[in-house]
């Protein structure tokens, strides 16, 4: 992939008015991506609801974003109870744009947004095939589990730090000088729960 391109590329997270961009992302990817991702056959109609369900839940969405069109995601949800301490993570990036770190910077933003909001650990699943993803996992130092078919990544986050929480902020605001919003206030705001959606990693 150019350097031009990859240096075009804006990290950010998703707002309610990313929703036709993020449920776009989805339904851009190519049938084997669904299924990775999803850990199924996922028709469109299935990823329109999904988009939508996803954009209004406790979760928080990095996306990556060339021009206007987001080529890649990473989901952040609270697993269980209030308070809970811990999370699932999902990534997509579409076809085109795989092994040149997007998904690396993904899960680096998605790794510090867990840890600001005092996750612990962090489950990721993905087919047992799905080779790049236990990759990702293993430069992040998850340990990979295998049940059945498929691998499940477990991530222990650190603790926030001042420079963590400082570094997620300057990130938002730079978003929002670009004129995207940003979400300070929920490093602070308490999570409410939700219920699990059904997700896997592609």
């Amino acid at each position: 992939m150019p350097k031009t391109e990859l240096d075009r590329i804006a990290y950010r997270k998703l707002l309610p008015t990313d929703h036709p961009a993020f449920e776009a992302h989805l339904l851009a990817l190519d049938p084997e991506s669904r299924r990775a991702r999803f850990g199924m056959a996922a028709n469109d109609t299935f990823l329109e609801q999904y988009a939508t369900r996803c954009i209004t839940l406790n979760a928080i969405i990095h996306g990556a974003f060339l021009d206007n069109r987001m080529i890649g995601a990473a989901e952040l949800r609270p697993l269980g109870e209030l308070f809970t301490a811990e999370a699932e993570i999902a990534f997509s990036v579409e076809a085109d744009w795989r092994n040149c770190g997007i998904g690396t910077a993904l899960f680096a933003r998605t790794l510090r947004s867990a840890r600001n909001r005092s996750f612990v650990r962090l489950y990721m699943s993905c087919l047992r095939h799905n080779a790049p993803m236990r990759a990702l996992a293993r430069k992040f130092a998850a340990e990979i589990l295998v049940e059945l078919d498929e691998s499940v990544a477990l991530v222990e986050a650190p603790r926030r730090t001042i420079i963590s929480l400082l570094r997620e902020a300057i990130d938002d605001a730079a978003a929002r000088s670009s004129g995207h919003g940003w979400e300070w206030s929920r490093l602070w705001l308490p999570r409410r729960p939700v219920a699990r959606p059904v997700s896997r990693v592609g």
